[in-house]
């Protein structure tokens, strides 16, 4: 009976290991204010293509976020939720990360592009950290769509109807600049 105790075990253990092998931890990557609903229905993020367009906006088409809980503005007139987005730590690590400096911002997605294949990296594979215009050394990161929608590092989201709730779940501030990123940050715009 022991005997066939400890059997069961070693497998359930051993399918356990099987399963998770190749999981990395999860690292917080950054955060936003957003809609809540469609992030919470799958504790993950969508980019619809739709709203992509060649100008891009300043570091281009995809998700941005900020570095610290409750770092990015509220939308007024609309219902705003704060949340939290966790990558796993090898898919993350694995990724090509790169500044984007300010003579490039604005430029459209056609030459953030070609600056980012200056350093052998696909740019819709590429996540894109800079300063936000006019807000100092601010920064943001961008998560390119085609990575948000084919979900590339695997990330978790999770939305709160608060900054209190959301810094109750997750306070950690996010230190972009200790990464492995190509290029240089440029000068912050004030």
């Amino acid at each position: 009976m022991l005997l066939g105790y400890i059997s069961c075990l070693s497998f359930f253990l051993a399918l356990v290991c099987l399963c998770t092998s190749g999981q990395g931890a999860r690292i917080v990557i950054g955060y936003r204010v957003g809609e809540a609903q469609k992030i919470n229905d799958k504790n993950t993020p969508f980019r619809d293509p739709a709203y992509d367009s060649q100008y891009g906006s300043q570091i281009g088409n995809g998700v941005y976020l900020v570095a610290k809980p409750g770092g990015w503005r509220e939308t007024r007139g609309r219902t705003n939720y704060h949340c939290v987005f966790k990558a796993d730590e090898d898919k993350f690590d694995d990724a090509a990360k790169a500044w984007v400096p300010s003579t490039y911002w604005d430029q459209g997605e056609a030459s953030i592009a070609r600056y980012i294949r200056n350093f052998d990296e696909e740019p819709d594979e590429t996540v894109r950290i800079s300063y936000i215009d006019g807000y100092g050394k601010v920064l943001q990161m961008l998560i390119p769509t085609k990575m948000v929608n084919a979900d590339t590092l695997d990330i978790f989201a999770k939305c709160f109807p608060s900054k209190a709730e959301l810094i109750a779940y997750e306070a950690a501030t996010v230190d972009w600049t200790d990464w492995n990123l190509y290029g240089e940050p440029g000068e912050p715009t004030w």
